[in-house]
């Protein structure tokens, strides 16, 4: 009976480690639905994106047309390896309109990197993504988590918000 058990239950324990890893890589499915339950108008499919250089980009309406740019990189499975926010300075003059890029990439990031309360904290006291006072000054800042690499970028045209997911390998030296 043990045997069996041990049969039936080691293999029940490798589907759920492999899907609570796919729950750490979205794909863009999964990313347009985390971020539709955000706001709506965050939501997208496959029909809204194009394909250009093996990245997928989709535009989004957030105070004008076509004024935010999403580009996504998966793997050869659909996970999401990193992604960029990138919006330029014509259609984010205004203080309004810089929280609505706030907003979005808040939420980009809060759907994308599954970061613990102190991973967050330590985010936002590193990156300025949520300071819409310092776009479009020039900033090159970053941050890494446990599995996630976060760099915010500005100048004085465009701002960009560059999310990465990659595996943590352990390397043991043999003497």
């Amino acid at each position: 009976m043990k045997k069996f058990a041990a049969a039936f239950v080691f293999p029940l324990i490798l589907l759920l480690l492999s899907s609570c890893s796919a729950e750490g890589r979205p794909d863009c499915a999964v990313l347009s639905d985390r971020l539709s339950k955000i706001d709506e108008r965050y939501a997208f499919d496959y029909f809204d994106m194009f394909l250009y250089d093996d990245t997928y980009n989709v535009y989004f309406d957030l105070c004008g047309k076509d004024d935010v740019l999403l580009s996504v990189n998966t793997d050869s499975s659909g996970n999401i390896d990193n992604l960029t926010v990138t919006a330029n300075i014509e259609s984010f003059a205004s203080d309004n309109e810089r929280n609505e890029y706030m907003k979005f990439a808040c939420a980009v990031t809060d759907s994308f990197a599954r970061l613990s309360e102190k991973e967050k904290k330590e985010l936002d006291e590193n990156l300025s993504y949520k300071k819409p006072e310092l776009y479009f000054t020039d900033l090159y800042e970053t941050y890494s988590a446990l599995r996630y690499n976060f760099i915010f970028s500005s100048n004085s045209e465009f701002i960009c918000l560059y999310c990465e997911y990659y595996e943590v390998m352990e390397l043991t030296v043999d003497n």
